[in-house]
């Protein structure tokens, strides 16, 4: 029995006595083949848009972006040591660098990846667009290879939206263009899978293209083992295109034939073989973790907590966000039969679904299995998800219905991954997968406005297109339908829904002309003490019930039927749209997201810099940063210090103007070293801090330079003049000079509103050296009301036992009132505690070493 006969039994058999429901089912056939036979011949213009975009995604940024040290710098070391004793390249020796040929241990992985990036920096030289060129061709193999499968099983159409997805989702296209190496594993199993299940199951093609995909996929397989190893590169495609072989083989009961038979039970074969090897060296692997397997594919490295069951799902989420919405979905969508497909067709797309189901839970296995043993490594199985996404969307695109669950859904888990990158911002480097990322604190503002348009984009196109389907006899601004609503709220219920509305639309009036008079004249003791949820209330609610009950059903329909008239008049399908819309989504990260975190975790705009500064034949160091950078963006080897000491010795120990790249982990010491100079200096200067992480320092200002020091905020060059002045002591170790409050552009107030953002800020001297880790309480008193502003002082960031005798420090707090402090004067206290202990008040008026500040008038 041939592949295309597999799926025969799910065609629809009508018994025989009863013609005339053969008739009315035989009778949209003609429409359901030609929007099939339309997907397989036509459409051409969606698969260009796809891969133009592809090429774009993948290639378009890899000059632009810096060298993410240490991940990227480390991966690009080894590669140049490969080129240059390996492939010739003899022009790629660094002087006063390891130029030996790395040993497996060092890689800690297979070789492809490597040999790939070498080979680029052979071609074309020490640049950082040379070692990704390599990695972003992977990336387009493993998505042409993703085309053809979906091309050939199922349509053109879907295999658009497969390529689309690839394009834009963040684990794909983040390994395409940087130097991590993965892209070669994840690409190698799509060229595996693709190879393997054409030559299984594309019964259509000829017996010699079949025979040449199986040569592709056992190409994959080999590119797979040298680059993961068995588990991770040979297993998931093997197994998985074996196993999807062997269900439909035994599910169709009948003979197929030989060349699909050869191929499912040499991939079946290969997977169990692969399997039972992998077990093997994963077993060997943790009894001897210091040898490296090329089999296990990577260094045995048990993370410090063991992960639990879903934490590849976790990082998955993440990392595939906005297609990971979609994802969980699209699987349920594919447990079910094709839709809308001719029956010729029906079996090699049940065998596309069946197998991009069955690799990607493999690959999901495989992972699981090896993360306790060599910790988390990116997905390998990207490309078949993004297949299950296509199918999906395929589905609707020939007619299945829409779904107002599906659009929910999917909003309500976009939502979700949303506030999760908003609440924890380092999720933003899920995609990434390697060991304690540091987030740049300077691009969390970004980061939060461009996830927000992303997702935006993701809700308003998606949700829009998949909650029903197009229907042209559809009802649009049809008058009656839109006063059925209100019609019916007064009848219902024999009209005591109407009147229940009046009545607490009545009750919500006099609740805000009540709490107005409160606040304005009366200060009634019960609406002035009113929680945060009744202030809302009694100041929006007279509007937000009309608004709920009478605007927003018609808003809703006005909205349905905007959209129907759309679609009715629109050359695309909703389908595609809600392709377009995900994929517009995930190009916002691929374009403005991801670049510009880039700009903040690589030292590249510090290098330029340099170079936009500093005179010629001025020294340049680095501290914290690898030395490997600077080949790539200074042209030379630098000298590299160990710690901040000695690189503070080495840029003030000679009179001539030097250079120093620094991490922010070290710019404290640093800054401390400098303002402890003979002289009074001040703040060490800092010439270039777009980065939170990556700065560049110098020993002296020029004329017209600006010292942009982060640290300027906090420690003053100057004596400070607050606003309330104070004459305190704290632990005999700073004097206490005095507090103000200011708006968030640093402008004193003479008093503050509720609800609205305020900065406090507390001046001190320091008058001896101080220790611990003191952290900062403010307390604002009154009428029995307390405003408790514990927090870490200087954000943790410039620590006690940094501050110099002499220094002027100012701690700066931003806080707002809840809505219940009502006008009057309110008592100031604060101090430092550690725990439950505070530091002890010396000199000034205090509460239990609570220091009595002033009042502070709230309006």
């Amino acid at each position: 029995m041939s592949a295309t006969e597999i799926d025969e039994g799910t065609s629809s058999e009508l018994p025989e006595s009863e013609p005339e429901a053969q008739d009315a089912a035989r009778e949209p056939a003609p429409r359901v083949e030609s929007t099939a036979a339309a997907g397989r011949r036509g459409a051409m213009w969606l698969p260009l848009v796809a891969f133009a975009l592809l090429l774009l995604s993948l290639f378009g940024p890899i000059a632009k972006s810096g060298i993410w040290d240490p991940f990227e710098l480390r991966v690009a070391e080894l590669s140049r040591r490969i080129a240059l004793t390996l492939l010739g390249a003899s022009g790629l020796a660094i002087e006063g660098s390891t130029n030996s040929v790395p040993t497996l241990g060092e890689l800690a992985r297979g070789q492809l990846p490597f040999t790939s990036i070498a080979l680029g920096f052979k071609l074309f030289g020490l640049h950082e667009w040379a070692g990704r060129l390599p990695l972003a061709i992977w990336g387009t193999l493993g998505a042409l290879s993703t085309y053809a499968l979906v091309a050939r099983l199922a349509d053109r159409v879907a295999g658009a939206f497969a390529v689309l997805a690839l394009a834009t989702m963040p684990l794909y296209f983040l390994h395409s263009r940087t130097m991590l190496g993965d892209i070669v594993t994840m690409s190698s199993l799509a060229m595996a899978v693709a190879g393997l299940g054409l030559a299984s199951f594309d019964a259509e093609a000829s017996r010699p293209r079949r025979v040449a995909w199986l040569l592709v996929g056992l190409v994959g397989l080999a590119a797979g083992l040298g680059a993961r190893g068995v588990l991770l590169g040979v297993v998931p495609p093997a197994l998985g295109v074996g196993l999807g072989w062997a269900i439909l083989r035994a599910r169709s009961g009948a003979r197929a034939d030989r060349l699909s038979d050869l191929a499912g039970g040499l991939a079946l074969a290969l997977g169990v073989v692969a399997l039972v090897m992998g077990f093997k060296v994963l077993g060997r692997a943790s009894a001897n973790p210091a040898q490296f397997s090329l089999l296990l594919g990577a260094a045995v490295k048990p993370p410090k907590m063991l992960p639990t069951y879903d934490a590849v799902v976790h990082y998955l989420g993440h990392g595939l966000f906005p297609w990971s919405a979609l994802v969980p979905f699209a699987v349920g969508r594919l447990l079910t039969p094709p839709h809308g497909v001719e029956p010729s067709r029906v079996a090699p797309e049940t065998a596309l679904r069946v197998v991009s189901v069955i690799v990607a839970a493999v690959a999901f296995g495989a992972h699981g299995l090896t993360a306790p043993t060599v910790g988390q490594l990116p997905f390998a199985g990207v490309c078949m998800l993004a297949v299950i996404a296509a199918l999906a969307l395929r589905d609707f695109d020939r007619g299945a219905p829409g779904s107002r669950a599906l659009a929910m859904g999917v909003a309500a888990l976009a939502i979700l991954l949303y506030y999760d990158f908003k609440n924890f911002p380092e999720k933003g480097l899920s995609a990434f997968v390697v060991d304690d990322p540091r987030f740049p604190d300077s691009f969390k503002e970004s980061a939060h406005r461009l996830l927000k348009i992303s997702t935006l984009v993701l809700l308003a196109g998606f949700a829009g297109s998949t909650m029903e389907s197009t229907d042209r006899s559809a009802r649009r601004f049809d008058r009656e339908e839109y006063l059925a609503w209100p019609r019916a709220l007064k009848t219902l219920w024999a009209g005591n829904l109407w009147f229940g509305f009046l009545v607490a639309e009545a009750a919500l009036v006099g609740y805000a002309v009540l709490t107005w008079l409160s606040k304005s004249y009366f200060h009634w003791k019960q609406f002035d003490q009113a929680g945060p949820l009744a202030r809302q209330l009694a100041t929006w609610g007279y509007l937000g019930l009309p608004v709920l009950v009478l605007v927003l059903p018609a808003a809703g329909l006005l909205g349905r039927d905007v959209l129907r008239e759309l679609f009715v008049r629109l050359p695309l399908s909703r389908a595609t749209v809600a392709a377009f819309a995900v994929a517009a989504s995930g190009a916002v990260l691929s374009f403005g997201y991801f670049p510009k975190l880039a700009t903040q975790i690589s030292p590249k705009e510090v290098f330029d810099a340099y170079r936009q500064h500093a005179k010629s034949g001025e020294a340049l160091g680095i501290v914290g940063v690898g030395a490997g950078a600077a080949t790539y963006y200074a042209g030379r080897n630098v000298p590299t210090f160990e710690n901040a000491n000695a690189a503070f010795n080495w840029l003030t120990e000679a009179d001539e103007r030097r250079w120093l790249v620094v991490r922010s982990g070290d710019l404290p010491q640093l800054n401390s070293l400098h303002r402890g100079l003979p002289g009074a200096p001040g703040n060490v200067p800092v010439l270039d801090a777009r980065s939170s992480e990556i700065l560049l320092l110098s020993n002296r200002l020029a004329a017209g330079e600006k010292n942009e020091n982060p640290f300027a905020a906090w420690v003053l060059d100057q004596p400070p003049n607050p606003a309330v002045r104070l004459d305190a002591n704290l632990g005999g170790q700073l004097d206490v000079l005095g507090w103000e409050v200011t708006d968030l552009s640093g402008r004193p107030v003479d008093g503050v509103v509720p609800q609205k953002q305020y900065q406090f800020r507390t001046y001190y001297k320091v008058v001896a050296s101080i220790s611990g880790n003191w952290e900062t309480f403010i307390h604002i008193d009154g009428f029995q009301r307390r405003f408790n502003g514990d927090h870490q002082t200087l954000e943790n960031k410039y620590a006690f036992h940094l501050w110099r005798v002499g220094d002027h420090i100012v701690d700066i707090y931003p806080f707002s009132l809840e809505p219940n402090f009502t006008p009057g004067d309110y008592e100031v206290f604060f101090g430092l505690f550690i725990g439950s202990r505070r530091l002890e008040v010396k000199r000034g008026r205090h509460n239990d070493n609570r220091l009595e500040a002033g009042r502070l008038r709230v309006k």
